[in-house]
């Protein structure tokens, strides 16, 4: 089985990284310019669907409110208790939060081709391969199992516990002129009191 690669660039659109305490783990330069240009458009043309590739800004006017979902799903942000899951859960509500307090983390970069899938916000990317099913580690650690698909013209990640319930679903969904992207983003864990269903709105940055 082919293990995903998660470059460290902070916080991304799959599971956060651990918690401290155990860390783990692109003929002459006129012609290259118009290549690079023109090269998601071709991608996307290829096989009649849309190419993400691009660096993306987070819109909060048009998401969802992420406190109340987080508050609402996560619980306090202190743990309750002794066990383990608790810090596993604090550690997940502060990652979370991070996406509305750190402006770092705000900017979502793409990089799509036909084989490979890269999406991040800050300074980590998750890698994610067309076809075949990777694996990755989850904030608590244990193994999970990565995969990436088409839905139309959506494209959908998931990370599934191998063993356990555990989930986390990102559907993204390129709006009609490029300009806007919407990533519906669902995590199922066992240490929330409900599942966590977002909306996430982001721009084009322009070149």
């Amino acid at each position: 089985m082919a293990r995903s690669t998660r470059a460290s660039r902070g916080s991304c659109l799959g599971y956060p990284p651990r918690m401290p305490r155990k860390r783990l783990t692109l003929a002459g330069p006129a012609l290259a310019m118009a290549l690079a240009i023109l090269a998601p458009a071709l991608a996307g043309a290829a096989d009649g669907r849309p190419n993400f590739t691009g660096t993306y800004t987070f819109v909060a006017q048009k998401s969802d409110d992420l406190r109340a979902k987080i508050a609402a799903a996560v619980g306090p942000d202190y743990t309750v208790g002794s066990k383990k899951s608790e810090q596993a859960r604090v550690w997940i509500r502060s990652w979370l939060e991070g996406v509305t307090e750190d402006p770092a983390k705000r900017i979502l970069t793409i990089e799509h081709t036909a084989t490979e899938f890269h999406s991040g916000m800050g300074d980590e990317v998750n890698i994610y391969y067309f076809g075949r099913e990777a694996t990755s580690r989850g904030p608590a650690g244990g193994h999970l199992k990565v995969t990436l698909s088409w839905k139309g013209d959506q494209i959908v990640t998931e990370e599934k516990e191998a063993k356990g319930k555990g989930r986390i679903t990102a559907v993204y969904t390129l709006q009609p002129g490029g300009k806007s992207l919407l990533v519906e983003w669902k995590l199922e864990h066992g240490t929330l009191q409900q599942p966590l269903e977002v909306r996430l709105a982001f721009d084009r940055v322009a070149k």
